[in-house]
């Protein structure tokens, strides 16, 4: 039996090695040209760059391999679905969350968000997009319709990369954003069940290297390991965020 089992073992360890080295042979695209050194020098660092960095280079990674997917005349209805449903539930939390939290701060400021990622437009282009390029049953076609998404993704991405990440540090306490994260997760709320979150976070592994995915997993465990904050301090982000001010403060903390 423990033969049985180290032969098992190492099989699965051999595997295991076999498709990370094979993942990181994907041409994946890494880091975020406005994560300056300043920026990620910041506190609240850790709590914006799964969101901002890790998760926009999934976005563009799988989007990348679903149009050559296309091109090479394999295109899979259901990874394109896939990679629409997770983007949708990633507009929705910052429509309804992170830009009117952020939109609250800069009242009186003279700092502003771009119209279009204030308003969510940006975000109602690239749906469009996706939503024209799954009803296409032309190959030439929603390739065509595919690389235009990709351009339109990548520069959506970059605007909120370069306007709201370094916002967010700006205008929020670390702990503040690391509470503004947690209603992602939060199953009160409705945001992202735990079968969706599943699906998510195994997409999300392997859509980025290795050198993204590790402190993405430790972020993981520091989002678990943050502080209590106070109440009023919960009811202070509730205020500015109208999609949540029908629910009790209390189930808001996390």
């Amino acid at each position: 039996m423990g033969v049985v089992l180290s032969v098992a073992v190492a099989g699965a360890v051999g595997y295991a090695g076999y498709a990370l080295r094979r993942h990181e042979r994907r041409d994946l695209i890494v880091g975020c040209t406005s994560a300056t050194p300043e920026l990620e020098s910041k506190d609240g660092w850790n709590a914006v760059v799964d969101n901002y960095v890790y998760i926009h280079n999934a976005f563009r990674n799988d989007l990348r391999r679903i149009v050559a997917s296309c091109e090479e005349g394999n295109f899979a209805k259901g990874e394109l679905e896939r990679w629409r449903d997770i983007l949708k539930v990633h507009s929705r939390v910052e429509d309804e969350i992170v830009v009117p939290a952020l939109l609250a701060r800069l009242k009186d400021s003279s700092e502003e968000l771009p119209k279009e990622l204030a308003g969510g437009d940006d975000h109602e282009a690239v749906e469009s997009l996706v939503e024209k390029a799954l009803g296409c049953d032309d190959d030439a076609e929603r390739t065509k319709l595919l690389k235009s998404l990709e351009t339109e993704l990548d520069a959506h991405l970059k605007k909120e990369e370069a306007n709201v990440m370094p916002l967010l540090l700006e205008k929020f306490s670390e702990r503040e954003l690391w509470a503004l994260d947690s209603f992602i997760v939060n199953p009160k709320l409705g945001y992202c069940d735990q079968k969706t979150l599943m699906t998510i976070t195994k997409w999300w592994f392997g859509n980025i290297r290795l050198s993204e995915g590790k402190p993405l997993l430790r972020n993981f465990i520091r989002a678990g390991k943050q502080p209590p904050m106070p109440l009023e301090e919960w009811k202070k982000l509730q205020d500015d965020i109208p999609a949540l001010q029908k629910f009790p403060t209390e189930d808001l903390v996390s």
